[in-house]
């Protein structure tokens, strides 16, 4: 009798276990069963696995076991495409090692990430040697090895993957590069595949192509089960994939796809002409940011939230004929085009039907996503925005819960996991949010020991004033400076290695300018392009610091001495003064449910686990956590957040204290009497030693034999 799937995964783990480097870890494979479960018995689910437990692989394997066993199709979706390829290069390879002869076919998974990551071979063609060379160098030809190989660096890297990118319509089939194509060739490859590995982004498209009819593939085929990685973004990523916009680069695009499906028919010009000029008169009315188009909210749906007071306050009357005189417009002039581009595929030969059914098939959605901006359907708001220097029209759907449902769940088991999908240890939010109602959930132990590797830091009452008073008293000059103050006596006594995470670009700058470091403590700010390189920058220098934003508070990995201490400047509350956010707390507040205590603070809670998971991310790691906002003292929520961090850290209002409990020492020379923090580096040098002394005694107290008085 053949081997069960539970048991080959946990074969495969023993065998990882008795490799040189690794060490046996029972949450990983309790995971991993866990997850072998779920898919064997299409069971909805949902984990929270902390970091460093080793998601990517307890689900990698389960996965690869059931393509083997049961040619279960598995899709295992994450947030960005540099986490897929890591799944892709690193992860896959190591789990197919531990399978040995029990591995699945090559060939059982496939990776497919979005159309405009992949290299045109036919836009390649008018480029130099050098970039073609460094294409052919590529094995999937995907802009993260392009940008790798290729010749330039910033902007222009970025300037020349925008001419050699897939456009959003190519001829597809038609073209004389589609059996060569990097974009087809992995469309083709994911068909026959067991284990598909993708982003956040192909998978909602995918449910969106699928949920059109029962027969329908979508972008991977039918699926016996999803595994979402990081799922703590997933709502922000449905949100994007189901969002429309009307601005003056959406009104570009549809011109040039007008133009390439006019080459390929005849006596086209003329209508041609007629839609470019169309556009091109909206499109610069939409950049000058005309008066007529002023910002506000045109519509929302369901009735009663357009009625709420919070919407009908950003509701713009002046906009909203203007709004629609401009959309009308806009579906009028590609309703004319589409009408003569039907005439004329009536006597076309099939060479110029394939060669525009692409193109035809944008524009008619395009021309249908226009009629919806007013006709819109669920939870959802059209509003008029800045968009750059011009103006947007755009429609969003706030209320995930019902589009997901229908586009995934129903349709699809899924197991969603991620280092911080629970908030006060329930899944309530994850339900609320994406609509997702797993059957079966757990929260993983964290493999890591916060009790002896980290600890919390809270500046004394009154040090820092309430910022949230500082905005009402327009003092806010006073608060930045007593961040800064605080932040440089972090930064100089721990002699750098400090990420401060910022919720306000305005703020973190406010406060860098107010910033005085001692001469070798290097500060980054994070620029307002570049903030890869800038975290890159941070990692090479042990006495660096960095003050960032949104894209540091997940995914940032520094590991090491490197980073000794993570500052979250103050809670990171939603502020709801966009028409999404308002159109959804509006919408919480029509169904009885209190908008702060059942999403803002929620979303908050789960923020702040997230900017706190930077500090640890290797065993060996430790540091401090240092929480500058007031209000955790001061009102009453503040109890409910400090509960969300891992129960057994030690909280201190000083900070040698801090550092003396976990041994560590600042830097020589402020040791040696730097003028700037020399109490505190005294201080520091006492609890260490007293620290140490009281180490010493634990030992000795726990080697003497039980029951001796």
């Amino acid at each position: 009798m053949g081997m069960g799937a539970s048991a080959m995964v946990e074969r495969a783990f023993r065998r990882l276990w008795m490799r040189p480097g690794y060490v046996e870890r029972a949450d990983q494979l309790q995971l991993a069963l866990l997850i072998c479960d779920m898919i064997g018995s299409s069971t909805p689910s949902a984990f929270e696995a902390p970091t460093g437990l080793g998601k990517s692989l307890a689900a990698l394997l389960p996965a690869l076991v059931h393509a083997k066993l049961s040619e279960k199709r598995i899709a295992i979706s994450t947030y960005t495409n540099v986490l897929a390829e890591q799944y892709w290069t690193k992860d896959l390879p190591l789990a197919l090692s531990l399978m040995e002869e029990e591995a699945p076919d090559a060939g059982t998974a496939r990776f497919l990430i979005g159309r405009s990551r992949y290299v045109c071979k036919a836009a390649l063609q008018g480029q130099s040697d050098d970039v073609k060379h460094a294409v052919a160098m590529t094995e999937r030809g995907t802009e993260t090895e392009f940008r790798r190989l290729a010749p330039v660096r910033g902007r222009e890297a970025s300037t020349l993957w925008s001419l050699i990118q897939v456009p959003p319509v190519c001829p597809a089939r038609a073209c004389p590069f589609y059996d060569e194509c990097y974009y087809y060739g992995a469309r083709r490859s994911v068909e026959n595949a067991k284990v598909v590995i993708t982003n956040h982004s192909v998978l909602v498209t995918h449910g969106i192509m699928s949920s059109v009819d029962e027969e329908a593939k979508g972008l991977l085929g039918k699926l016996d089960h999803i595994i979402v990685d990081e799922a703590h973004d997933f709502a922000g990523a449905a949100q994007n994939g189901l969002e429309f916009d009307v601005n003056a680069r959406a009104l570009g695009t549809a011109i040039s796809i007008a133009a390439r499906a006019s080459l390929a028919l005849p006596q086209m010009e003329s209508a041609y002409d007629r839609l470019k000029n169309g556009l091109e008169a909206v499109s610069r009315r939409l950049e000058a940011r005309s008066l007529e188009l002023p910002e506000g909210i045109l519509t929302a749906v369901p009735q009663e939230v357009m009625d709420h007071p919070a919407v009908m306050g950003l509701k713009n009357e002046v906009a909203l004929p203007a709004a629609i005189a401009t959309v009308e417009e806009i579906e009028k002039v590609v309703e004319r085009f589409l009408d003569a581009a039907e005439l004329r595929l009536a006597g076309a030969d099939m060479s110029a039907i394939d060669s525009t059914r692409n193109y035809i098939r944008w524009l008619t959605d395009f021309q249908s996503s226009c009629g919806r901006v007013f006709h819109p359907e669920g939870v959802a708001v059209s509003y008029v925005g800045p968009d750059g220097d011009g103006s947007r029209i755009r429609l969003d759907t706030v209320g995930l819960a019902e589009p997901l449902q229908n586009i995934l769940w129903n349709r699809t088991p899924a197991t969603l996991m991620s280092a911080t999908l629970a908030v006060d240890g329930e899944f309530g939010f994850l339900e609320r949010m994406t609509g997702f109602h797993p059957l079966y959930g757990e929260v993983m132990p964290s493999p890591f020991d916060h009790a002896r590797d980290s600890c919390l830091y809270l500046p004394p009452r009154g040090k820092i004033p309430d910022p949230s008073q500082a905005r009402a008293d327009k003092s806010e000059p006073t608060y930045w400076a007593a961040i800064a103050q605080e932040l440089g006596e972090i930064i100089e006594t721990l002699g750098g290695g400090v990420l401060a995470l910022f919720h306000s670009r305005v703020e973190m700058e406010q406060v860098a300018r107010r910033m005085r470091l001692s001469p070798g403590l290097t500060l980054f700010v994070q620029p307002r392009a570049g903030a890869l390189a800038t975290g890159e920058r941070f990692k090479e220098e042990q006495n660096a610091s960095l003050f960032g934003l949104r894209s540091f508070w997940t995914g940032f990995d520094a590991p090491g001495n490197t980073l000794r201490c993570v500052a979250l400047v103050r809670i990171p509350f939603e502020v709801p003064i966009d028409p999404p956010q308002l159109t959804r707390l509006a919408w919480m507040s029509t169904q009885g449910m209190d908008p702060f205590r059942e999403h803002t603070l929620p979303t908050a809670k789960m923020t702040m686990r997230q900017g706190m998971g930077r500090l640890l991310r290797r065993a060996g790691d430790r540091g401090i956590v240092a929480l500058l906002d007031p209000r955790l003292h001061t009102k009453r929520y503040g109890e409910e957040i400090l509960l969300n961090f891992p129960e057994d850290m030690r909280r201190f209002s000083d900070l040698a204290d801090a550092m003396g409990y976990l041994g560590m020492e600042g830097p020589s020379d402020i040791l040696i009497g730097r003028p700037f923090h020399s109490q505190i580096a005294h201080r520091v040098c006492q609890v260490a030693e007293a620290a140490h002394v009281l180490r010493e005694v634990q030992k000795n107290l726990l080697a003497v034999p039980l029951g001796v008085q």
